[in-house]
């Protein structure tokens, strides 16, 4: 189930980016950063399940830092 949810969460962000970069548009950047980082959360539940917990809280702390990028940007501050 988690790779699934991975494999989603990737290809959505690719699909924003090859929008953002094709037609030069970036009004869907923040939902791109979004699914980023819910793949980067996957990853790192799965590397916590592997007991690779370093790796595991790189993982899990970088996807908090892009979540607050999104949200950020999303709430225009």
């Amino acid at each position: 189930m988690l790779k699934f949810l991975r494999f989603l969460f990737a290809i959505i962000t690719i699909s924003f980016a090859l929008y953002g970069m094709l037609a030069d548009d970036f009004r869907y950047a923040p939902l791109m950063l979004l699914f980023m980082g819910g793949a980067m959360l996957v990853m790192g539940i799965e590397e916590y399940k592997k007991n690779k917990k370093g790796s595991a809280s790189c993982l899990v702390g970088a996807c908090l830092l892009i979540f607050y990028t999104s949200f950020d940007i999303m709430l225009g501050s």
